[in-house]
């Protein structure tokens, strides 16, 4: 189906919740068609034409989400770009992909410093409900006029005389439906280009997979300028019939929310990285029954690889079936799927592929055999269209109707795909892929560094933290607080490294390129000496709770719980 049919269908079951969001604030379908039919009439006035690109970023959820279809539905391609991005990144993404118009926050136009035309502030005020004497001797306001050069969303809607909708009669599955970078503070910014074709016969496939229908519920609270947040949210729902849940913020401090609203939205599906399962492992007490409701079906692990020993714990706390899915931004979403089916799920796999066909070639381009290393090629109808306006980024993993992922893989005799190992140096933190290139050039921008290296080391929770080598230039008085604060001011928040350690040389071969296995070694060694400094710190800690619940100290462990110690009265 594509977006047209989609909104369509929409119209025969108006009054179903579409989506419902913050305070149980709840957009129904028959609200998103007219948001969308409006909208249609005001990117007509703003002189808009289907194939012209805008730039949405704001923190209002349902704006976005509005925009981001009514787009679709005028055939309009969506950049999205996060609220968090610094001034480098954004002029940098603005300066490639040269929108047509701008739909952000106040705030974003002056902070990124926008001075093109077609630039429309969102603002979305809260209702306040006038008292009743100020209803009764308000003055009488005029009637709306017929124009369409507000310049604030939504109220610019409330502007608009009642007109048809001015959408073309089709879409062309080719043309363009966003662009997603996934780095954009370098000099040569990647931005997937994913076509209507693309997105909606993908989504087409995680219903399948998922088994969706019109009575799922989504509960999906990640980031929706990362593509498991907004197409596995709002769009999937759409695109099942279903309701998408957004009600809070993702905060791992606050995990009731997660538990609580499986049971009070009937949640069916419940999408995850595998850095929340970790905390879901940590904190599960009194939890451990959330997942067992009548409506409950799957949890679904996407965006970073997911540990066996997490897997299985939080399977086993939880008595729940979890999904795990490999995909990339440049494959929409998912490719290969472990579950939910007993033929596809082999936990510590990333299962088999889904409607697309793939290959694992050894360094010699030939294919692999069975449970041989070699590179994970994948071909299909969600694979992008390009690198935006980038061909020479595009020419490196596009080639012959493949997608070179750069991930090392091995297929065992079942079929079941591991993914054991990586040819890029991208670094996957937290469920956010990190170009480690980007940290780098505006680490260098100091002036004050000579060399420096971001590097991925493995995390329990993190799956990798970041970690940023320096080597400072001569007589430079660059220290580590320092950096921080500059870093902090130019990079979103989860592209800060974790850590840093300033060493006099980085280890380089013979070509001078610093060989990143030898540097990974040192820094393990170094990490390890600060855990060893650390150690006395947890030794007490346990001694002391031993000496409180009166067990033996070799009991205790610093994931025990009130479940694992008999003698636990109170943290």
């Amino acid at each position: 189906m594509n977006i047209i049919q989609l909104l369509d269908r929409a119209k025969l079951n108006p009054k179903k919740d579409f989506t419902v969001l913050a305070n149980d604030t709840t957009i129904t379908y028959e609200n998103l068609v007219t948001c969308v039919d409006k909208l249609s009439v005001f990117f007509d006035g703003l002189g808009l034409k289907p194939n012209d690109k805008i730039l949405l970023s704001t923190i209002d959820i349902q704006s976005l989400v509005e925009l981001t279809i009514a787009a679709y539905r005028f055939g309009l391609t969506v950049v999205l770009l996060d609220y968090n991005a610094k001034l480098t990144r954004a002029q940098s993404i603005i300066s490639s992909c040269k929108p047509n118009a701008f739909f952000v926050d106040s705030n974003l136009k002056t902070t990124w410093e926008i001075t093109q035309p077609n630039c429309i502030e969102i603002q979305r005020s809260s209702q306040v409900k006038k008292k009743f004497l100020h209803k009764v001797f308000a003055k009488k306001t005029a009637e709306p006029t017929d124009q369409t050069n507000s310049d604030t969303y939504p109220s610019c809607l409330q502007t608009l005389a009642t007109t048809a909708p001015k959408y073309p009669d089709a879409i062309d599955p080719m043309s363009i439906a966003y662009i997603m970078y996934t780095s954009g503070s370098t000099s040569d910014p990647k931005g997937v280009a994913i076509s209507h074709q693309n997105l909606f016969s993908h989504l087409e496939t995680l219903q399948k997979v998922y088994e969706m229908n019109n009575a799922s519920s989504l509960l999906n609270v990640l980031n929706l300028y990362h593509a498991d947040g907004i197409n596995q949210g709002p769009l999937l729902a759409l695109y099942s019939g279903a309701t998408w849940f957004c009600p809070f913020k993702l905060d791992t401090t606050k995990l009731d929310l997660i538990y609580y609203a499986i049971y009070k939205y009937k949640i069916t599906h419940l999408f995850v990285v595998p850095t929340l399962l970790s905390f879901f492992e940590k904190y599960h007490e009194d939890y451990e029954d959330s997942f067992q409701t009548p409506d409950f079906k799957y949890i679904i692990s996407v965006a970073a690889q997911l540990e066996e020993r997490l897997w299985n714990a939080v399977s086993s706390l939880f008595k729940v079936q979890i999904l795990n899915v490999y995909g990339l931004t440049e494959t929409v979403n998912g490719s290969l799927f472990c579950g939910p089916g007993k033929d596809s799920f082999k936990i510590g796999t990333v299962g088999k592929p889904v409607d697309c066909t793939i290959k694992i070639i050894n360094e010699d381009g030939n294919p692999a055999g069975t449970n041989e290393k070699g590179e994970l090629l994948i071909s299909g109808n969600h694979i992008m269209v390009e690198y935006f306006d980038n061909p020479l980024a595009t020419s490196e993993v596009l080639q012959g109707g493949w997608l070179y992922t750069g991930d090392i893989a091995q297929q065992d005799e079942e079929g079941f795909v591991t993914i054991v190992g990586r040819k890029k140096s991208m670094i996957n933190s937290g469920g956010f892929r990190i170009q480690p290139e980007e940290i780098e050039e505006i680490i260098l921008k100091t002036n004050e560094v000579d060399a420096c290296k971001v590097i991925g080391i493995y995390d329990a929770i993190l799956t990798e933290k970041i970690v940023a080598c320096i080597q400072i230039k001569e007589n430079s008085t660059l220290n580590e607080v320092e950096l921080y604060k500059y870093l902090r001011e130019n990079l979103e928040q989860e592209k800060v490294p974790h850590n840093i350690y300033f060493l006099d040389d980085l280890p380089r071969g013979i070509s001078g390129k610093v060989q990143v296995d030898a540097l990974k070694n040192i820094i393990l060694e170094k990490h390890q000496q600060t855990t060893q400094k650390g150690a006395a710190t947890l030794e007490t800690i346990i001694q002391t709770a031993a000496n409180t619940f009166k067990i033996d100290s070799k009991d205790i462990n610093e994931l025990s719980s009130s479940s694992t110690l008999s003698g636990w009265d109170s943290l």
